[in-house]
């Protein structure tokens, strides 16, 4: 099993920026990638779903209008038209490329694939790109962290998961996954018991209390996504 993070430094927790800076900025945009890039953040987070026309958008939701200005499917709609939607922060909506060339390898990153065919689309991303910065892919489609097993087994690869079952670990001995993602809701002590009895390291999502952060931290877990990730760094910097 590959580590999730071979850049860590040992003993010390992982607090990834869930959808980039997302506590100062608009989730998933060009500004939150960029505010959570120049504060050298461990780690940034950020969803992957395919255009129409199978282009890797940052997205996380299945349609734009939460946090857009027009409400589009985006599985339905080609990256021309995507391209030229308008987030409800006035940026336009980033698709792969964009972000790793703002993050620019400074900082790990975190790819999330919601959709089937993401990884696959991201590895040609990744490639045109001649991306070299530190990477861990992710998703919650068992297919698409097989997919990343195939075709970039050198990189790192979390299973996503509500509820963190046997079958779930399971899973991840089986194919070799260096993490496993789940829900901190859903999260009892004795499903982190048996987390942490499997020796697979735990990110929980998404964690915003400080106080919910270290106990977690406390019962196991390699570090937590969070909106707030930079504060909860700060703190734990303090504590």
């Amino acid at each position: 099993m590959r580590p999730f993070f071979p850049g860590r430094e040992p003993g010390r927790p992982v607090f990834v920026a869930h959808r980039g800076a997302s506590d100062r900025a608009l989730e998933n945009s060009p500004a939150a990638f960029a505010l959570a890039a120049s504060e050298d953040a461990d780690m940034i987070e950020f969803d992957v779903r395919l255009s129409a026309d199978g282009v890797p958008v940052v997205f996380h939701d299945a349609r734009t209008g939460r946090t857009a200005k027009e409400n589009l499917a985006v599985a339905r709609t080609p990256a021309a038209r995507l391209r030229a939607l308008r987030l409800k922060n006035g940026e336009t909506l980033p698709f792969l490329a964009d972000v790793l060339e703002i993050v620019g390898g400074i900082v790990p990153v975190n790819i999330e694939s919601k959709a089937p065919g993401g990884i696959a689309a991201a590895a040609k991303a990744l490639s045109r790109a001649g991306y070299r910065g530190e990477l861990l892919l992710s998703s919650g489609l068992r297919a698409e962290c097989l997919a990343a097993r195939e075709l970039l087994p050198a990189i790192s690869c979390g299973l996503v998961t509500h509820r963190p079952s046997a079958s779930d670990l399971a899973f991840c001995h089986r194919h070799g996954l260096s993490s496993i993602h789940p829900s901190r809701r859903l999260l009892t002590v004795l499903r982190l018991r048996k987390i942490a009895a499997s020796g697979i390291p735990l990110l929980p999502y998404t964690v915003d209390d400080p106080a919910e952060a270290f106990a977690l931290i406390a019962a196991g877990a390699a570090g937590v996504f969070s909106n707030r990730a930079q504060t909860l760094r700060e703190a734990w910097r303090l504590r």
